[in-house]
């Protein structure tokens, strides 16, 4: 488990309305003096109203009274300037209720982006970065988890929170960080309730899940957030954190390790903020590419727990081929912009030329498992090695929650996620139960893939088996 920077707010104290009218005061003073984001909380106190609801329905009606003219500015590479707008009397009110809604963990951290040929990435600093906030909508997913399995399909559900939403707000990622830190900072020496002064709260990072693609990671999404959806918030393959885990390129050419876990820092921290009370625990499902560079999570992370999923060969080559068009496939292509995979096969012997679609998605997903055992051995227990089947689900009950990521379950958390379970994982509002298919696989691969699967796959995958950090180890 790990607590970002310093751990949640504490609870109420019990004071008297005259100790807590001071403490107003002197936050009030203390906040006019550093600039800090505590003014965003005593000006929406004294300003706008009492509860979070109402600053984004404020920020919402605001929104829509804004000119053509400034949509159009807004749309054409301005972003907000945080402290400015909470210090400047220039700036508009909306504006000014943007830099709350960041603030005050309303909005919520759903993309970054780099500058173009602008971005500095070093080992203790960055610049260049770009956030985009919107207010997102957790509760569709938490409601109903296979209906709403992945980040995309959070923010799809979320008003205005497409590319060119009326409610996504840009800045730069560095300043609302170093904002959002110091009055984070501020309000835990102080001992301010979360919920008298609308402070948000930071989340405990319990665990993580990395995986080869097509093997049960949208399952643990679904059970990690049906464990308790009201004190749990589950990220499924959101686009932050790739975006800082890929930052300085595959193999690091582009800038170091500790650069990449830098940023992806504070990336976790911005959407591990939360304005929920009732929210305690943090979990993301990363996408499987982020596999070849988890060297930048355990950097960034190195006490947090995790897992890799992955499975049989052929049945997950199975998976990854049923397309249309094989050469589509995303297994298939990434053979072109991958300086892993050419140095896969430029030690198999064999030329790029020799090989046909099968061949290259075995060998994009060994790159994967290379990179997962590498990362088992050198983590030493943190990291844990986890085999699909029919009834994986009880891996999860039974080891990954409460002895790995050290999250307790009492029957109703059981019950919950079994129910979760007998659904097909991406149902997205579609009636079907869950059907194991493993057999099926198997017996409809063709020789292409069993070839394939044999010469470049199965090598990692029985190193994966046998490895003393795999579950059945445990």
């Amino acid at each position: 488990m790990t607590t970002i920077n310093g751990g949640s707010t504490k609870g109420n104290n019990g004071r008297r309305s005259s100790a807590r009218n001071a403490k107003t005061i002197k936050l009030e003073h203390k906040l006019l003096l550093t600039l800090g984001c505590c003014v965003t909380f005593l000006c929406y106190r004294y300003f706008f109203g009492g509860s979070n609801n109402d600053l984004h329905g404020t920020m919402m009606r605001l929104g829509k009274q804004r000119s053509d003219a400034d949509r159009m500015n807004r749309r054409n590479g301005g972003i907000l300037n945080i402290r400015r707008a909470m210090t400047d009397p220039n700036y508009s009110r909306y504006e000014k209720l943007q830099a709350h809604m960041i603030l005050s963990a309303q909005a919520n951290l759903i993309d970054v982006s780099f500058r173009y040929n602008g971005q500095t990435l070093e080992d203790d600093d960055y610049s260049g970065v770009i956030g985009r906030f919107c207010p997102l909508n957790f509760q569709v997913q938490k409601d109903n988890p296979p209906d709403s399995p992945m980040f995309r399909d959070v923010l799809s559900k979320s008003d205005g929170c497409e590319p060119d939403g009326d409610n996504v707000i840009e800045v730069d990622l560095k300043e609302a960080v170093t904002l959002a830190r110091e009055f984070d900072a501020f309000a835990k020496d102080n001992e301010f309730d979360a919920t008298y002064y609308n402070v948000p709260k930071q989340l405990q990072l319990k665990g993580v899940v990395f995986h080869e693609s097509r093997c049960g990671s949208t399952l643990a999404a679904n059970t990690m957030m049906a464990m308790n959806p009201v004190k749990h918030r589950v990220y499924s393959e959101s686009a932050p954190p790739i975006a800082a885990i890929k930052a300085c390129g595959e193999l690091y050419e582009d800038c170091s390790v500790e650069a990449s876990a830098n940023l992806l820092r504070d990336v976790i921290y911005m959407m591990g903020r939360s304005n929920d009370p009732n929210e305690e625990n943090l979990f993301f499902k990363f996408q499987s590419i982020t596999t070849r560079n988890m060297d930048t999570f355990r950097k960034a992370f190195p006490e947090t727990p995790w897992i890799y999923l992955y499975r049989e060969p052929v049945e997950v080559m199975m998976s990854q081929l049923d397309v249309p068009q094989m050469r589509m496939a995303n297994c298939v292509r990434s053979h072109t912009r991958s300086e892993m995979i050419s140095r896969f096969v430029a030690r198999s012997g064999y030329q790029p030329s020799d090989l046909d679609d099968e061949e290259w998605c075995a060998i994009h997903l060994a790159t994967l498992c290379e990179s997962a055992i590498k990362n088992l051995n050198d983590a030493d227990g943190l990291g844990m090695a986890v085999n699909y089947h029919k009834d994986l689900v009880h891996d999860f009950l039974d080891t990954v929650f409460p002895k790995h990521f050290n999250v307790p379950l009492d029957q109703e958390a059981i019950d919950r996620v079994m129910k979760v379970s007998g659904t097909y994982s991406k149902n997205r509002g579609k009636q079907g139960e869950f059907k194991a298919d493993s057999e099926e696989k198997e017996k409809k691969a063709s020789n292409g893939i069993r070839k394939a699967s044999s010469l470049f796959l199965d090598p990692s995958f029985h190193t994966l088996q046998d490895s003393r950090y795999n579950i059945n180890n445990w």
